[in-house]
């Protein structure tokens, strides 16, 4: 008995390798075309990914939609992160402010409320205004926005990715810094927003400071300060799904790669044609809609 099971494990050893083989290597037996590069491998792909989209988009939102996402951004996390940089760069550390912190709350629930993603409402209203609101008087204050990145590390390093965000963070004349992280509804889609004001209470300005007048400065909503910014912190909010099926596309990258060093042992029908590069195009089409994924579902924003 023991000796039909062993032969019956080392068979389907076998016949698994044979098939991942066949789907993963280009050899004789699949005439240096992998089969996870054909058609109807690349087909499976494809579906294989969109099932994982629209999966996790609904086990997080109800519907089915490739967007779904879950963010774990917290305030302790927020302020760990600025802090840190700020030290690395020979700053001080901010200290939390429960007005900073209530105004950015506020500032939070009136872009729910309004349905809008700006530093200025859509009535006008300024970000300074919360301020005014909670009684903070600033001597100098600033306001970053950020939406939908999973994690407070991800949220900070798209903000040092652009030179005005991270002028905020980095300003020597700020003491105080309030987080808020609210999810809600915005644009008809889950959002989780993240609003950071910086400031410095006009009680404790330095007497004659040049400053006379208060100064407020508010990142600019959108600022990349190029298109491998703006890449970078698309990739930065990647949910699980489309990290799988990122991985999907990168082993069969990697075929495709392979089969296209083969190219001089395809059949003789395809050496004589354009097909002789199919292992190229293949990749550079897989490359191109890893992309496309990642722009499409890399949904934070700064």
């Amino acid at each position: 008995m023991a000796k039909t099971n062993t032969r019956k494990k080392n068979k389907n050893a076998l016949a698994i390798h044979k098939h991942l083989k066949h789907a993963l290597v280009p050899h004789k037996g699949n005439h240096y075309r992998p089969h996870l590069v054909r058609l109807h491998g690349l087909t499976a792909i494809l579906i294989l990914a969109l099932v994982l989209q629209f999966a996790y988009g609904f086990m997080n939102s109800g519907r089915l939609e490739v967007l779904g996402r879950v963010s774990n951004v917290s305030v302790d996390g927020l302020l760990a992160e600025t802090n840190s940089e700020r030290v690395s760069s020979g700053l001080t550390a901010l200290e939390v402010n429960n007005e900073l912190n209530q105004a950015a709350y506020l500032k939070a629930q009136d872009m729910f409320a309004g349905n809008y993603w700006a530093h200025t409402s859509p009535t006008g209203t300024s970000p300074w205004y919360w301020l005014g609101q909670v009684g903070y008087n600033y001597n100098v204050a600033g306001e970053n926005l950020a939406k939908n990145y999973p994690t407070a590390d991800a949220t900070v390093s798209a903000w040092m990715a652009s030179e005005s965000h991270r002028a905020n963070i980095l300003n020597g004349k700020y003491q105080d810094i309030g987080f808020a992280v609210v999810s809600g509804m915005l644009d008809g889609r889950d959002t989780t927003l993240v609003v950071a004001y910086y400031g410095a209470d006009a009680a404790t300005a330095v007497e004659g400071d040049s400053d006379t007048q208060p100064v407020a400065f508010a990142a600019p909503v959108g600022d990349s300060t190029n298109p491998l910014t703006y890449f970078g912190t698309a990739i930065q909010s990647l949910s699980p799904a489309t990290l799988g099926a990122l991985a999907m596309l990168a082993i069969a990258a990697v075929v495709a790669l392979g089969a296209h060093h083969y190219r001089n042992k395809l059949p003789k029908a395809w050496r004589q044609s354009w097909r002789v590069h199919h292992g190229m195009y293949t990749f550079v089409s897989i490359a191109g809609l890893a992309v496309l994924m990642i722009l499409a579902t890399g949904g934070g924003q700064i």
